[in-house]
């Protein structure tokens, strides 16, 4: 998701600029307010991509019932999303790829989850497996058409919940943030960080959680700590005690770093095996593994002063 965030944030400076637009010339208000009213809508397409992730892989205690529900919302956000570049796209050549591309991750879909089908019935994805044979003939408009009926016709889904279900968290206790004592360190060199972190309800901690520092210039650097820098004080809850270490050429003046805990995790790794996977019969996705990662605590700002190197 890293691009995801690129774009979301790259998105949200033009909707400021052109909000901001139509404020100081009213001629180009109503230009501007439809421009940032179609960027609205993609940043929410964007969300519902980015809040999928959320679901599936910040929460202990999700099931297999739940997984393919979340998979059949990002299937559906993702017809959403083709239809929008469809409708704004000149020529038709770029179109087929996506529409293949889209298509081969419906069959994807039926065959990682055809266990799950039958509780699928008059939903987005069983109106499409229905008309795969005409999907797969036609033209991209053609496509397209079919993909804004069925997403207009599919019934609402009843999500099922799980007896237990948490929302992984993190703490950061150190560094505390705002503190009046800098960080000192000579400037070109390396200094050392101390991060001391609670962890609640995550998986897997040892593979999954990371440490990210963003620099002032926007630069960002992601740490995995090591296996023993995690321990386990109870049922739920580790305990993260780790160093992490900064260091950058351009420094001359006293600024402020970022740290924040990531949740790192890969699209596939909860996807069920069905016997063509475990069979070796299934050619592989077309999109390979999204590998990405999630912010899970508050950011701690922690100020830096660097002294400039002898010569």
């Amino acid at each position: 998701m890293p691009a995801l965030k690129q774009l979301t944030s790259f998105m949200s400076h033009i909707f400021r600029d052109l909000q901001r637009l139509g404020e100081l010339q009213s001629e180009l208000a109503g230009v501007a307010d439809f421009s940032a009213t179609y960027l609205r809508c993609q940043l929410l397409l964007i969300k519902i991509m980015e809040e999928t992730y959320k679901m599936e892989f910040m929460y202990s205690g999700v099931e297999s019932k739940q997984v393919v529900i979340i998979h059949h919302m990002r299937l559906q956000a993702k017809a959403l999303q083709l239809i929008v570049i469809a409708r704004t796209t000149r020529g038709v050549d770029p179109l087929f790829g996506m529409c293949e591309k889209f298509l081969q991750e419906v069959d994807f879909f039926q065959r990682c989850f055809i266990a799950d089908l039958p509780h699928l019935q008059d939903s987005f994805v069983d109106k499409l497996l229905d008309l795969m044979p005409r999907l797969m003939t036609s033209k991209p408009a053609e496509v397209v058409k079919i993909l804004h009926t069925m997403l207009r016709q599919c019934t609402f889904l009843h999500l099922p919940l799980p007896e237990q279900i948490h929302k992984a968290s993190a703490t950061i206790i150190e560094p505390a943030g705002e503190s009046d004592n800098p960080l000192r360190f000579t400037s070109g060199l390396v200094v050392a960080l101390d991060v001391d972190a609670t962890l609640e309800h995550v998986q897997d901690p040892q593979s999954t959680v990371k440490v990210q520092v963003l620099y002032p210039d926007g630069q960002a650097q992601i740490i995995h700590p090591k296996p023993a820098d995690f321990r386990n004080p109870g049922p739920g809850r580790h305990r993260l005690i780790t160093q992490v270490y900064l260091s950058h050429t351009a420094w001359t003046e006293p600024c402020q770093v970022e740290v924040r805990l990531l949740l790192a995790y890969n699209s596939n790794s909860r996807i069920p095996k069905s016997p063509w996977i475990e069979g070796g019969e299934m050619s592989p996705p077309v999109e390979t593994s999204i590998e990405g990662t999630i912010p899970f605590s508050k950011p701690v700002k922690v100020y830096i002063m660097p002294k400039p190197a002898r010569r």
